[in-house]
This record gives structure tokens, sequence and C-alpha cells, in this order.
């Protein structure tokens, strides 16, 4: 069983590697700030893994025969893999985070608000993630606002509930077989907001070691440069200088012996500079 799953898992990467290569090769390359590179590889990991996980979650609803979900799954993959393609052409990660924040929020209400106003953790869960993809890729103020969408969502179905209005439910929809799935889809939603949001932390901290890196090694390419450039120019006065000393001309041979003084001092202020 460890080896099928383990088989399974380096399949699915193999497939993320593939993706993320076709999808973000040129978006990243044009993209300089390190923030911006994060938030581009946080929606990638968002819509990669959820339509992954949405392939599951069609086949559980096909054993329950739930007619709504059988069509909401299959919208809900189209609106990700457009998310993807948005990505892929350069639209900014604040545009497509909107976009697939909105879309994850609103489509889920309509799943559960069709499978008896269904509030449990397998829909809170998304929710919440659909307003941290808005938080992190967008701003505060669309965050509130989907944060205010849901809460209106929530005291419609409060007020469906406590008045005990009829409202259409699914047919397939099984309360006996939710309490049985939701352990499975509770589970594999927090390994998707691990997975998800772990590595947006992780590429950050990843992307600007290497660019602390990288500035660290043109800083040292630099005083390498200044450094040989004085070192050149005191090798050509010590041989002004011999040749001086031979001629007996000691007022070269001093000018000479000040010009090394100097460089050598520059040097040494150079260096000091570039350590503080």
């Amino acid at each position: 069983m460890a080896k099928l799953f383990q088989q399974g898992w380096l399949f699915i990467k193999s497939i993320y590697l593939g993706t993320e290569k076709v999808v973000l090769k040129n978006v990243i390359l044009h993209t300089e700030n390190t923030y911006e590179q994060a938030k581009i590889k946080l929606i990638f990991d968002y819509a990669f893994f959820y339509i992954v996980l949405l392939m599951s979650f069609l086949f559980l609803n096909m054993l329950s025969q739930n007619r709504v979900n059988l069509l909401l799954i299959p919208l809900m993959m189209t609106i990700l893999v457009i998310s993807l393609l948005l990505l892929g052409k350069g639209v900014p990660s604040k545009t497509v985070g909107r976009y697939t924040s909105f879309f994850t929020l609103v489509v889920p209400m309509l799943s559960s608000f069709f499978n008896n106003q269904d509030l449990s953790p397998k829909y809170t869960l998304i929710w919440i993630m659909s307003i941290l993809l808005c938080y992190i890729t967008v701003n505060l103020l669309t965050a509130v606002a989907w944060s205010m969408v849901l809460c209106g969502y929530m005291i419609v179905i409060a007020y469906i509930k406590l008045n005990h209005i009829h409202v259409y439910v699914s047919p397939g929809y099984s309360s006996a077989f939710q309490y049985l799935a939701n352990p499975v889809i509770v589970g594999m939603y927090l390994l998707f907001l691990i997975r998800a949001l772990g590595q947006y932390y992780r590429n950050i901290i990843s992307m600007e070691q290497w660019r602390t890196a990288e500035r660290q090694k043109q800083h040292l390419s630099l005083i390498n440069q200044n450094l040989t450039k004085q070192f050149l120019l005191v090798k050509g006065f010590s041989r002004s200088g011999k040749s001086a000393f031979v001629k007996g001309e000691l007022d070269l041979l001093e000018a000479c012996f000040t010009e090394i003084e100097k460089q050598c001092g520059s040097a040494i202020d150079y260096l000091n500079d570039s350590q503080e």
C-alpha cells in the first residue's frame, strides 16, 4: 500500500513539475520581485492541487450519485484550468488571485446550498483557504469583502434553517454518506492547505536566500575588481620607484612611495567601507 501511494505521489509530482515548467517558465523569468514570484507560485500550487483534489471528490460523488456536485466539480476544475492559463499568459497575480479566490468561494457555496445547506468542515476549510489566498495575492480590502460575502451566506442559511424553509436538495445527498466521507475530505483539504501555504512561505525564504547570495556574489566581484585595479597601480608605482632608485632620481622615488602609500590606504578604506 505504501509503495502504491509513493508511486502515485511520484506520478503527480512529475505532472506537477511538467505543468509548472510549461505555465510558469516565462512568467517567472520576467518577474524580478521575489514577493510577486512567490504569489504566482502560490496561485499555481493552489489551482494545480485543487484540481487533483477535485478528481478524487468527483469519484466520491459518483459513488453517492450527487447530481449537483457532479455538475459543479467539473465547473470548478474548468475555472482552475482557466486560472493556470491566465498565469501562463502573464496576467498579473493580483487579477488571477481575485478571480480564483472568488470562484473557489462561490462555487462551494452553491454546492453547500443544494446539499441541504451543509456547513461542515469540508466547506468551511475551502472558504477559509479562498479568503487567505485573496488576502495574500490581492489585498486586505478584497479579502474583507469576500469575508462579508461568506458571512452573508451563513446568515441566509441561518434564516432558512430557523424558519424551516424548504429548499431543493440534490438527489443523491445522504447524511450518512456525508458523515463517512467527511474525515477523508477534511484530511485531504488539510494536506492541501499545508502544501499550498507551507510551500508559499518556503518559496519566499528560498527566493530571498538566492537573491541575497546573488547580491553578495556581485558585491564580492565589485570588491575584487577595485582591489585588482589598485594593486596594479601599486605594482606600476613600485616598478617606477625601482627605476628611479637605480637612476638616483630621489624626487621621483619619493613620489612613487607616496602614491603606493595612498593606494594601499585607499584599498584598506574600501575594504572597511564594504564591511560596514
